[in-house]
């Protein structure tokens, strides 16, 4: 082969931009300037342990490749040999008897002709370390003149450089994306941490359960997820999921909320769907339902365990098509909102007894959030009594500069059956008592004793506390001080509803039947009286 070939040759490997092209035009200009049967390359692995084969003919590479390993360390073969030394090495046939002991290297000079000598050439950078080796099996007159012109070493040293350079480029690229990402990150990390402490003035607390539901809240309010809440009563699972809705894509759209427990079965239908004019008795104009005013924004079902099973049926469909029929509508009409139930019951088992439904349990329980009871993480207690102090203050126009140290290490001491929203009455009630510019003391707190709860057995009416007889005495001694008998009933059944709650943790249903009420009726009863 001529010089002006070799420069040709050259030329195109300059014009490669990636290493691959370039070793795949490196060896194919070989095998097509060069009498060879056989032509490789053996680069270094990442650890620098072992040299893997690069051949330009898959079949090469299979027969080379297979179940070989070829450790740098091992001078079995004289392919170490030749990274150690740093000089090309040829071989002829009798010297190939010579490294007979190495199984791998006999099986891949087996098929040479006799009148063949093979050439281990190693390819050196600027700084002399051999970066790879070179293998061709070439005519015997051919082997030992070819490495030594200046044109074949040439080049190979354009070849060798310009890889290198390419090399050198892939790993600037590949720094540059992990900057590039390492900033990314940095600049999510820095902004999820500035929603969650935005979050914090809502959903108050400073221990790790609190951080953790906030990251939760900021992590799936990033995706389109259906979240579902899970928690007892009064831990704020609506502001939870106002928390989901305001930290995600939809904030600017409708946030609406409905209690299921709360509205009769006949009428949760037509809540949801709305309904056209004449749809029904009494439908005299037609009415949007909130499915659809949701459309675009996030609906959130409120005590979902007390949907109907038929009603858990269309909100799959709605769900699965995001397409609903309004009562009495000709036609379906399509809504798309992103759905966030909350329960304090627990829906896995009210799924697993039948109760409901287990392919919507499934269908909304894509991610789901544990809201930890306040007895669980006491250590928030003071942080939420300052929180609730200047609520209060704020909302009344009052000036309650704080707590005592004895009045706060009361609160802490509290189970708080009914959490946060118990500690937010007593915190109220305090300030309620307490005079503008004094601090809250024990005297302005109430009694915060409670008796352990007992099972409650609806037949025989055990674990039924009784109204409380301080209350009783209170109310008996104002007797005569009556002047409106209606408004007097109404307080009297809003102390003993509100009584009964605390006595079975906010338990709607435990305490319905120990009043002797349906749930229905006993919810009706605490909207009427504004009891939360």
């Amino acid at each position: 082969m001529q010089s002006q070939q070799w420069l040709q040759r050259a030329s195109a490997l300059l014009a490669c931009r990636q290493v691959t092209p370039l070793i795949n035009e490196f060896l194919n200009g070989l095998s097509v300037e060069l009498p060879s049967d056989l032509s490789f390359l053996l680069l270094p692995t990442v650890d620098g342990r072992e040299l893997t084969v690069v051949a330009n003919e898959p079949d090469y590479f299979q027969s080379i490749a297979s179940g070989v390993k070829w450790e740098v360390d091992d001078f079995e073969h004289p392919f170490s040999h030749v990274l150690q030394s740093q000089k090309t090495m040829v071989l002829d046939h009798e010297t190939l008897l010579y490294w007979q002991g190495h199984s791998g290297f006999m099986a891949l000079t087996l098929n040479m002709k006799k009148d063949q000598h093979l050439a281990i050439y190693p390819l050196n950078n600027d700084k002399g370390a051999v970066v790879g080796i070179l293998v061709l099996a070439l005519p015997a007159a051919m082997a030992a003149d070819l490495v030594e012109r200046s044109d074949w070493q040439n080049f190979v040293a354009v070849f060798t450089r310009h890889w290198q350079l390419l090399e050198s480029i892939r790993h600037q690229d590949r720094q540059q994306s992990l900057l590039s990402d390492s900033i990314v990150s940095i600049r999510k990390e820095k902004f999820d941490k500035e929603q969650a402490e935005a979050l914090s003035h809502d959903l108050v607390g400073s221990s790790e359960l609190m951080q953790t539901l906030r990251k939760e809240i900021i992590r799936v309010g990033q995706s389109d997820l259906a979240v579902m809440i899970q928690g007892q009563t009064g831990t704020g699972k609506e502001l939870v999921a106002r928390g989901v809705h305001d930290y995600s894509k939809r904030k600017h759209a409708p946030f609406i909320a409905i209690n299921c427990a709360a509205i009769p079965d006949n009428l949760l239908e037509s809540e949801l769907f709305g309904y056209e004019k004449g749809a029904f008795s009494g439908a005299e104009t037609a009415k949007k339902g909130l499915i659809a005013c949701a459309d675009g924004g996030s609906l959130f079902l409120d005590e979902i365990g007390d949907m109907p099973l038929l009603l858990q049926t269309k909100l799959l469909r709605v769900l699965e098509s995001r397409q609903f029929r309004a009562l009495g509508a000709a036609k379906e009409s399509q809504s798309d909102f992103r759905l966030i139930v909350a329960s304090h019951v627990d829906l896995k088992q009210k799924s697993r007894t039948g109760a409901f439904r287990q392919d919507l349990f499934y269908r909304l329980c894509q991610f789901p959030i544990r809201i930890p009871a306040l007895k669980d993480r006491v250590s928030d207690v003071p942080e939420l009594v300052k929180h609730f102090i200047h609520r209060f203050n704020t909302h009344q126009e009052r000036h309650i500069p704080g707590v005592r140290f004895s009045a706060i290490d009361k609160l802490v001491k509290h189970d708080y059956p009914g959490n946060v929203r118990e500690l937010k009455n007593i915190v109220e009630y305090a300030c309620a008592l307490t005079l503008d510019g004094q601090e809250i003391d024990l005297s302005a707190l109430p009694t915060l004793d409670i008796e352990p709860e007992t099972p409650f057995d609806a037949s025989t009416n055990q674990g039924e506390k009784p109204f409380p007889a301080s209350l009783l005495s209170d109310i008996t001694h104002k007797f005569d001080q009556i002047d409106d008998l209606k408004e007097a009933v109404l307080q009297f059944e809003r102390a003993v509803i509100e009584a009964r709650l605390s006595s079975f943790s906010g338990d709607r249903g435990r305490a319905a039947t120990s009043l002797g009420l349906p749930k229905r009726t006993l919810a009706h009863k605490c909207i009427k009286l504004e009891i939360s």
